[in-house]
């Protein structure tokens, strides 16, 4: 049967090339896109699987081939004109880019793997052990002490479960450091982070040197632990309860297995979604990643480690001389490796912990600037191309989710081409109005149609464009600088948990406005050139049209640096749980209603206002898990109460202090319940059509461009307030505290840790 398909497949692609290699005229070229763009148009609203979307993918290359033979031998100028050919070819090599990732990316979307559930834990002969590293360099107390409460309850047997905090702010490096205030930072956080960790049944680990920064901190829990298997979660990645039922078992399907990995779901829009408001209304970026093209991965045996929320087998680790720490990116460093010594990996397509993203645009950079060079650094000093090991499907997996951080690159060139033309009169590509027509705009709905077939779920029309333009200017500068110095860069933390108490545009607004003030230059010229050049009209409607294009999309990106007031550093999440209030008036029956790591809402049914709590009340609540088992109570001060219909909404805060059984309620009230992600993730994951979105793209670039104004107008403060002091200082690899994309132009559906098309993924 896979010969078979494999064979259809050659044969249709064979049979594909020689179609669209056949030189025709401008109406004959017309006549066969027109009925090809609509089969696509028809394939999609059927939903096509089977033969069916192999037919799409097919006609979708066929589309795309046309167009790149079109651009290649009748669209670049003369050579007689040296700088005008120099940077036509530069346009079309960043065309070339895209086109590659589009059919790379296509290969690893062929046929998506949706895995059935592992074995249950009571069916095992033997369960494994499992040692739970949750590694920590500046974060504080209380976000860690939810994540260790949570990891210690998971639904697995007591003996065979250990957890670690690995904590790099408490070395003793650093607690011998020559500034006072680090060296008095690190014997408080030590002593803090020792105790809670023997309050919640964890052991809390450090090391000598802060050496190779977290890849160092992860390989140093493997020399102090013995267990068979290694669970990976970030500070800020609080797992459910059932996280091991539902990972552990393959383990002992699989004897090669080394990896389990699952999505990172994040309970907070990221700065984008934020500033513009799109949280909630769109899919996360990230959804592209891990909702679909780690599927994809896991396809071709490519999936690899995101740096949290994964099950690794310790014999592979220690073959491989523990976690690879060549890159900045560690994580997907280390699968390559693994891979290439012969293990396999899998991915399970359920959000079973939930993480935090940064909340600044700068912090969002910084964390997409990390990614984006340690893949870099990836292709350049491990090239999966040539890595011995690896077979040819892995070499494309890893190519794909390397190369796509390639993209700023390309993004720029698509940005800044126009302006050769329209401020230089450079020709950067020759063709009329009518073949423009024909070709590219043919090209660019083809395209489109070929993105939302495969993500309409989880990515909306023009997202992927406004996150790569959002993050060029700003990678584009650090690709440059690791391709001149691979070895150069270094871990940088993303900062996490921050609040911003006021409006006020982000420090690192200039690049942004840069790009989208030469844009506007170009609307200038593009209006001169038309009225002072009749005879070039055509050429320059074709070019500011692209002009144009550009603008619209970076009018939407330039509304990200616009930072909105956000005083809620914890995000709330729905809860529908039974509880019982102890206040001052005895038992209450409650219901809570939703709530974060901070505290809840509950409703109280009362019609007697008198015994009503008040505010500043410290009183106790009771409640349960999702499986109805009682929890220990947890001790809360309220801090606001309404009437509303015949009940009381009373807000209260948590304060459990260091009380662990209280602060092990809380982490199972809130977050354990894996089945609330799933349906907050199903909420969230829809889209529309191509050209409802696009029309809902065009719109929201207006509304963000008056945002935009008004805030140059009005905001005066420039920087935010974090949530709390946060440790610096990070030496030896591991730098200050700083902070997926998207896919091609020319439609790559590629993307990490990240855009979460196919980068490294993660949330570090």
């Amino acid at each position: 049967m896979t010969l078979l398909v494999g064979l259809m497949w050659l044969g249709l692609i064979v049979t594909s090339l020689i179609i669209a290699s056949v030189p025709v005229s401008l109406e004959a070229h017309v006549a066969v896109m027109v009925p090809a763009l609509l089969a696509m148009v028809l394939l999609k609203m059927v939903k096509a699987s089977g033969f069916w979307r192999t037919l799409f993918i097919v006609i979708g290359s066929f589309v795309v081939i046309r167009y790149v033979l079109w651009r290649a031998f009748y669209s670049i100028p003369s050579i007689d004109d040296p700088l005008s050919f120099g940077i036509a070819v530069a346009v079309f090599a960043a065309e070339i880019y895209a086109v590659m990732m589009f059919f790379i990316s296509t290969f690893v979307l062929a046929d998506p793997v949706e895995r059935p559930p592992p074995p249950s834990i009571d069916s095992l002969e033997s369960v494994p052990t499992v040692d739970i590293f949750i590694p920590t360099y500046n974060e504080d107390a209380e976000m860690l002490a939810i994540t260790v409460a949570a990891a210690t309850q998971l639904d697995y047997p007591r003996d065979k479960l250990r957890v670690y905090l690995l904590d790099d702010g408490g070395t003793d490096q650093r607690i011998n450091h020559d500034d006072a205030r680090i060296s008095e930072r690190a014997v408080e956080r030590r002593a803090e982070l020792t105790a809670l960790c023997q309050e919640l049944g964890a052991t809390y680990l450090t090391r000598a040197r802060n050496v190779h920064a977290k890849a160092g901190n992860l390989s140093n829990g493997l020399e102090h632990t013995d267990g068979e298997l290694v669970v990976v979660f970030d500070a800020d990645h609080v797992p459910t309860q059932d996280f091991l039922e539902r990972t552990v078992g393959y383990f002992r399907q699989h004897e090669r297995l080394f990896l389990v990995q699952t999505p990172h779901f994040f309970i907070n829009g990221d700065p984008i979604e934020r500033n513009l408001g799109l949280y909630n209304k769109v899919p996360g970026e990230n959804e592209m990643f891990y909702s679909l093209i780690q599927r994809g991965l896991d396809k071709w045996n490519g999936t690899f480690f995101c740096g949290s929320g994964a099950v690794l087998r310790r014999a592979a680790l220690l073959e491989a001389g523990g976690f690879s720490g060549d890159s900045i990116t560690e994580d997907a460093e280390t699968a390559l490796e693994l891979h290439s010594r012969g293990w396999e990996s899998l991915y399970v397509n359920r959000p079973m912990l939930a993480g935090l993203q940064p909340e600044t645009f700068a912090a969002f950079i910084g964390q997409r600037t990390r990614w984006a060079q340690g893949m870099m650094q990836i292709l350049l000093l491990k090239n999966p191309l040539f890595k011995r090991g690896l077979s040819f499907k892995q070499r494309i997996c890893y190519l794909n989710s390397s190369g796509f951080w390639l993209f700023p690159l390309a993004r720029m060139m698509f940005i800044i081409a126009p302006l050769f033309y329209l401020l230089f009169g450079l020709e950067i590509f020759r063709a009329t109005a009518e073949e423009f027509a024909a070709y590219t705009v043919l090209y660019m709905v083809g395209v489109f149609l070929f993105s939302n077939f495969f993500f309409r779920n989880v990515r909306w029309p023009m997202m992927s464009e406004l996150y790569e333009a959002a993050q060029a200017g700003y990678l584009f500068r650090a690709l440059v600088s690791v391709m001149l110095k691979p070895r150069a860069p270094s871990f940088n933390v993303t900062a996490k948990d921050e609040t911003l108490d006021h409006d006020f545009i982000s420090p690192i607004w200039k690049t942004l406005a840069v790009l989208l003030g030469l844009t506007f230059i170009g609307l200038v010229a593009t209006i001169y050139r038309y009225v002072e050049f009749p005879g070039d009209r055509q050429v320059v409607m074709v070019v500011g049209a692209w002009n144009v294009f550009n603008m619209i999309i970076l009018m939407v990106a330039a509304g990200v640096i616009c930072e909105r007031q956000q005083r809620r550093s914890r995000p709330r999440v729905a809860l529908k749980r039974r509880a019982i209030f102890h206040g001052a008036h005895g038992e209450q029956a409650a219901s809570i209603e939703d709530g974060s790591m901070g505290g809840v809402q509950l409703r109280i049914p009362l019609t007697d206002a008198a015994k009503a709590p008040k505010a500043g009340d410290r009183v106790r609540i009771h409640t349960e898990d999702q499986l109805h088992r009682e929890l220990a109570p947890i001790p809360v001060i309220v801090r606001n109460v309404r009437a509303d219909d015949g009940s009381f909404v009373v807000g209260v805060e948590f304060k459990a202090g260091r009380d662990g059984a209280a602060i092990k309620s809380i982490a199972r009230l809130i977050f354990g319940d894996s089945e609330a992600w799933v349906r907050l993730r199903a909420h969230r994951n829809r889209g529309p059509g191509v050209v409802v979105g696009l029309l809902r793209f065009i719109l929201l670039a207006f509304t963000t461009f008056g945002t935009l104004l008004r805030f140059v107008l009005t905001v005066r403060k420039p920087k935010p307030t974090a949530a709390r002091p946060v440790p610096t200082g990070h030496e030896s690899n591991v730098s200050k505290l700083t902070p997926q994309p998207a896919a091609g132009s020319g439609g790559a559906a590629s993307g990490s840790s990240g855009s979460a098309a196919s980068g490294s993924g993660g949330s570090r």
